[in-house]
């Protein structure tokens, strides 16, 4: 983990838990998107729309909490300063980037559902037995934000997060802002037509069974 320390990789990890487990409220919706395409009419279309979108998913708090204990535990090794109040803007960014990054796998999904979205039959004995169809594009971003602290500290120095008390450095936080918004104007691009304040009556029910 050279140059970093044992606790700024806790650290490290806890910001990048956090932001998952605050992303997490949400984005189970947003990965669903392309199953709802193939799972509903030919009618719908199947919209960005706040009120399919916004359903909880209060799980991913338990995640958000795990990353605050990494934090809290990081910050007790490493100490606070002003540059800690800037966490809270920069996790929120990295939150941003993960329901972004959803909501463009999602588009590709939507356009092509019948390469992204895959179900599983499993046989036991003589009965088969359906598992709920996923998509491989929010699977694999899934995997990627499970692994995605060892690539972090790989690539990163420990000043992007510790000046020396734990915070973000002010270049880290304007790239990440910047990034956030380029990836607002990515998504609007992509969504552009089909981003709505309420969801097609179909898509509606279909995300409330699932919420």
């Amino acid at each position: 983990m050279a140059p970093w320390s044992r606790w700024q990789f806790i650290g490290m990890y806890g910001v990048i838990e956090g932001a998952s487990g605050l992303a997490n409220v949400i984005s189970p919706n947003i990965w669903r998107l392309p199953v709802a395409e193939l799972q509903t009419s030919a009618r719908t279309d199947v919209k960005l729309a706040a009120s399919a979108l916004i359903l909880p998913h209060w799980g991913g708090l338990a995640r958000f909490v795990a990353g605050l204990v990494c934090l809290a535990l990081a910050a007790w090794q490493e100490g606070l300063g002003l540059a800690s109040a800037a966490l809270i803007p920069f996790a929120f960014a990295l939150a941003w980037w993960i329901l972004a990054l959803s909501a463009v796998l999602a588009w590709a999904g939507v356009i092509r559902p019948d390469i992204d979205v895959v179900q599983f039959i499993v046989r036991w004995g003589r009965q088969d037995n359906e598992l709920p169809p996923i998509s491989i594009g929010a699977s694999v971003l899934q995997f990627l934000l499970s692994i995605a602290t060892i690539p972090a500290v790989k690539l990163l120095s420990p000043s992007v997060l510790y000046q020396p008390e734990i915070g973000p450095s002010a270049d880290a936080l304007l790239v990440t802002l910047a990034v956030s918004a380029a990836l607002a104007a990515l998504v609007y691009v992509l969504w552009s037509g089909r981003i709505e304040v309420k969801a097609p009556a179909e898509q509606q029910r279909e995300a409330e069974e699932q919420s």
